[in-house]
């Protein structure tokens, strides 16, 4: 069952499960019985790790052709999913 679900963008999300699993979710548009997302499943120790494994899967399917344009890829991802959790722990409180 999950406890907390972050969707990253419509192809990956975020979950945590009751047995403190961080897990990097390659979304197949399709739920599972529990309601977590059905897909390919990654799974981490911290929720910087997974984001970290995001950013980098991420990144090989853009045309980053330059420091400066992969500066300003890992930037927006990561300003995009601080946005996110913060709105996800607010919801939480």
């Amino acid at each position: 069952m999950t406890m907390m679900k972050i969707d990253l963008n419509d192809k990956w999300c975020i979950t945590s499960s009751n047995h403190c699993n961080v897990i990097l979710v390659k979304k197949s548009g399709h739920l599972q019985k529990d309601g977590t997302p059905a897909g390919q499943k990654f799974y981490y120790q911290s929720f910087g790790q997974a984001v970290k494994d995001w950013i980098q899967k991420a990144a090989i399917t853009e045309d980053i052709n330059s420091f400066q344009e992969l500066a300003n890829f890992i930037d927006g991802k990561l300003k995009a999913v601080e946005l996110k959790i913060d709105q996800r722990m607010g919801d939480c409180k």
